[in-house]
């Protein structure tokens, strides 16, 4: 069992005096997970959709009956909840990277322990999600409130875990560009009894992008500095898979390259692209961190709060989305980046209660979306999506880049220099609770 760490939002002198302050929003965590199942679902449901419109044409059509595909169809919803549970134990894990990294704990060693009474949490109280809800969201110990972040994040990494589950490998690729879909080894009975390698590898390297941008985003949200360390070695690991296994970057260096062809060009659609595409996410995250954090002045409106909280890694997470999708997916996920930052602002400034978001966590969802849509976007957009180093290819960032640009200009006033700008409690950590 993967442990979390509660997260100590009060601190025990305090409680006598509020006990109801922090409690956490049990609708909140009821939507998210709501939410999470919806879009683990939403590509097997398309399927299923696509199959009933034309079973004739679908790929995964079979002559048998619909009785006859039942113990099929109950055997793969049982490995769908088996892989949402996995993915919400991997969720688990990564609050406690978020809740101990910063500090310099060990993220392995130790047992999981409420931080205030030291109490140590036992396995059914540390169950993913339920056992949240089951305590209604406090230490059973020194009934305390736990943040309701921790529940959220293990719905949200088990909806997305499922949802590449189904795209990219019972689908055989079908999301990605410029690769043949492999259908050999697609679907649930064509996919175990004879895996596909490279496939098997892009699910797990996307899926380990996408958890390492969480952890990276919900440390910007708590405002702490990401560890040299730590980025270091996971940039040289994301270098170093792809050198190793080429396969794991769909694209080439460059769209005129025959990408079967060098499928296995260690230094050229390995190494290169990972480095060409790191330098240039890095420039891409550096360019939006000097010119964003010059615009969050504060809400015009009167509010305490920016719709955007400054960003500090930016840079290095747009590296990551460089060397593992190379620089067309990652000038892509800049794109859907803007999209999720104007809404984002656009949101904020139309519900009071609705809260500020690092640049950092929007390039969670927004990676996401890229991969999971990555060829139809290229396909259907081209050559304005990003795939070819053209001048039509840029239109689209910089378009976005301004819209967002032009609404933080609206949104927010001018620079009052007599007074000091208010801003959130430096010391918290962590998401708190309604």
């Amino acid at each position: 069992m993967i442990d979390a760490e509660p997260e100590p939002v009060a601190r025990p002198d305090e409680q006598e005096h509020h006990p109801e302050q922090a409690l956490p929003s049990r609708a909140t965590v009821w939507a998210v997970v709501l939410a999470a199942v919806l879009v683990a679902l939403w590509f097997p449901a398309t399927d299923a959709a696509a199959w009933a419109v034309s079973p004739v044409a679908h790929r995964f059509s079979s002559d048998d009956s619909v009785i006859e595909m039942l113990p099929l169809v109950g055997g793969a919803a049982i490995l769908a909840v088996w892989v949402f549970v996995f993915w919400s134990l991997i969720g688990s894990f990564l609050n406690v990277v978020v809740y101990r990294l910063p500090l310099g704990e060990s993220v392995v060693h130790g047992g999981s322990h409420c931080p205030r009474c030291e109490t140590p949490i036992k396995w059914h109280d540390n169950l993913p999600v339920v056992g949240w809800l089951f305590l209604n969201g406090r230490c059973r110990s020194c009934r305390l409130p736990i943040a309701a972040r921790y529940p959220v994040v293990e719905a949200i990494c088990a909806g997305f875990g499922t949802a590449i589950y189904f795209r990219e490998l019972l689908s055989g690729g079908a999301n990605l560009p410029q690769r043949v879909p492999d259908f050999l080894h697609g679907g649930v009975l064509m996919l175990f009894p004879n895996p596909s390698p490279d496939l098997l590898g892009l699910a797990l390297y996307h899926c380990g992008m996408l958890c390492i941008l969480l952890v990276w985003g919900l440390i910007a949200w708590d405002r702490n500095p990401l560890p040299g360390r730590h980025v270091v070695a996971v940039l040289l690991v994301a270098i170093l898979l792809p050198s190793l296994f080429p396969s794991l970057h769909p694209l080439p260096f460059g769209l005129d390259a025959d990408a079967s062809r060098m499928a296995d060009d260690w230094l050229v659609n390995g190494l290169a692209v990972s480095v060409a595409g790191g330098l240039a996410g890095f420039c891409c995250g550096q360019f939006l961190h000097l010119l964003l954090n010059r615009l969050l002045r504060g809400d015009a409106a009167g509010r305490c709060g920016l719709p955007l909280l400054p960003t500090s890694s930016m840079g290095v997470g747009l590296a990551l989305v460089g060397i593992v999708f190379g620089w067309q997916g990652m000038l892509g996920t800049v794109i859907l980046l803007l999209v999720a930052c104007l809404v984002q602002i656009l949101i904020w400034s139309a519900v009071m209660a609705w809260p500020s978001m690092p640049l950092e966590l929007l390039l969670v969802p927004a990676t996401f979306i890229h991969l999971c849509v990555w060829r139809q976007l290229v396909t259907n957009l081209a050559p304005w999506w990003p795939a070819a180093p053209t001048p039509a290819c840029l239109a689209a960032p910089a378009a976005l880049l301004l819209l967002v640009l032009l609404a933080l200009l609206v949104i927010t006033p001018a620079v009052d220099q007599s007074q000091p700008p208010v801003d959130a409690d430096p010391n918290r950590r962590g998401d708190q609770p309604a």
